[in-house]
């Protein structure tokens, strides 16, 4: 998996989240695939019912994954869990001891 992001020197829009998503292709590989020629295999075996991996890779992740596919909602959700935990709140002055 590979993510790219562009930094922007500017200003931040007022009132948007961020960081936040702007672009993506293709949904992420299953996890476990084996890697890029592990996925790629997949993808072939799914995609041709006549393969000699089709029936054991359908029974392994069930039928119905679309490579094509983005979820926008889960990408969103995720980063702004990393937003939330990069984000540094206001540390509080030290209390000061009460007078004796």
């Amino acid at each position: 998996m590979s993510l790219k992001y562009l930094y922007d020197f500017g200003e931040a829009e007022s009132g948007k989240a961020y960081s936040r998503l702007l672009d993506a292709k293709g949904r992420c590989p299953p996890e476990d695939v084996g890697g890029p020629w592990g996925y790629q295999e997949y993808l072939e075996a799914i995609a041709d019912p006549s393969h000699e991996r089709h029936a054991e890779m359908i029974e392994w992740r069930g039928s119905g994954f679309d490579p094509k596919t983005v979820e926008v909602v889960e990408i969103e959700r995720e980063l702004a869990k990393l937003a939330r935990k990069l984000t540094r709140k206001p540390s509080k002055p030290p209390r000061k001891p009460a007078a004796p």
